[in-house]
């Protein structure tokens, strides 16, 4: 063999260990490259689906607290006894039951004030001292052998109202706007 075949031998081979390697160097490489993005993906991932279980559980709950603090302000408001019945007569009506709005109200709060926003809770805790304040502001007509409420207790009717009115519009609001759709 002659010093030109061999080292035509010797140059191929090492071009073709060369390419060998190379492929090997780049398929483990390739290889390692998808392992590592993947992972990452697949991280992003598990996150991903982890926050969306918890948006899920925490818009049920927040769906749950809104009907529940709606059917304790819809069963407050009396009803229509006369076609003249005016807010005086129903704040007398809504006064006369501060004890039950007041229980209804602490029960609703010991089961959602965990995913009340502060302005939420501070609008029930404002109807809950509303119907404590009250109930103490009656009066017994001897004649009429009933209790009779006080302005006083008409006031904190109307109290009791708005701050539930106010609750139950704000909590509504905000599972509209967990239920809307971001823009993309």
């Amino acid at each position: 063999m002659s010093t030109t075949e061999i080292i035509i031998t010797a140059l191929s081979t090492a071009g073709f260990t060369a390419v060998g390697i190379g492929f090997v160097l780049i398929k483990f490489l390739e290889t390692g490259i998808k392992e590592s993005i993947g992972s990452v993906y697949k991280k992003k991932l598990e996150d991903h689906k982890f926050l969306l279980k918890n948006s899920e559980k925490v818009f049920q709950f927040k769906l749950d607290a809104s009907k529940s603090l709606y059917k304790v302000f819809h069963e407050m408001l009396p009803k229509r006894s006369h076609p003249d019945m005016d807010w005086d007569e129903a704040s007398e009506e809504i006064a006369a039951l501060f004890s039950q709005h007041e229980v209804k109200l602490d029960e609703f709060l010991c089961e959602y004030q965990s995913t009340l926003s502060p302005a939420i809770l501070e609008r029930v805790r404002n109807a809950i001292n509303a119907c404590s304040d009250g109930r103490f502001e009656f009066y017994w007509d001897s004649s009429a052998q009933d209790a009779v409420c006080t302005n006083t207790a008409k006031e904190k009717a109307s109290e009791l109202y708005k701050a539930l009115n106010e609750a139950v519009e704000m909590l509504r609001k905000e599972v509209h706007d967990m239920i809307s759709v971001p823009n993309a």
